[in-house]
């Protein structure tokens, strides 16, 4: 294995674990190959997306006054979703400030949220987002994996690419019977 493959393979190990996918990398390459094999995206535009994913988390983690802890960074295509929430209007611009000066990034969309999470509210979002992934895992036609599910104060974000809108009108479905009157913003892709 030469240096640039050890390399793309710790950044793409490292974007999982950080993205709050750590028990994907253990038993790594059957969940990796599944992923790669399902995902509509080439595997040098994952692995970009995986990098460009881990640079922006680690300058934001480095930057004391974003305060990252609450930041969900997905990345499709070299376009950077910012996910969350964060105390105010000036963090909300430096996240997205620090996102455009990564290498290969095409385009930030900001979609954090301003104001606080408290404790029963974050564990609130995280049943919801539990619930509306076993949901998704449940329904045939649906390839779960390729689908990140992000709850911030009852705001329900999916990111992802989908194989066609029959898929998409699926998935919207599913999250829109177990969300109720939530909101939810639709990130997701079809196809390349």
């Amino acid at each position: 294995m030469n240096y640039r493959t050890l390399l793309l393979s710790f950044a793409l190990a490292a974007s999982l674990t950080l993205s709050g996918c750590g028990a994907a990398v253990v038993g790594g390459a059957a969940y990796s190959g599944y992923k790669g094999a399902a995902d509509e995206r080439s595997i040098g535009s994952i692995v970009d997306d995986s990098v460009i994913s881990s640079t922006v988390k680690t300058k934001m983690i480095a930057d004391d006054f974003v305060k990252a802890r609450h930041i969900d960074v997905d990345v499709l295509n070299g376009v950077v979703f910012l996910i969350g929430v964060v105390e105010s209007s000036s963090q909300k611009r430096m996240a997205a400030d620090i996102a455009r000066g990564v290498e290969g990034v095409r385009r930030v969309e900001n979609q954090l949220i301003i104001g606080k999470t408290s404790t029963g509210q974050l564990l609130n979002d995280t049943i919801l987002t539990s619930k509306i992934k076993a949901g998704l895992i449940k329904e045939p036609g649906v390839r779960s994996n390729n689908i990140d599910v992000d709850t911030n104060n009852n705001v329900i974000t999916l990111t992802g690419i989908v194989k066609s809108q029959k898929e998409k009108n699926k998935v919207l479905y599913v999250v829109q019977k177990i969300a109720g009157n939530r909101q939810i913003v639709d990130n997701l892709g079809v196809g390349n």
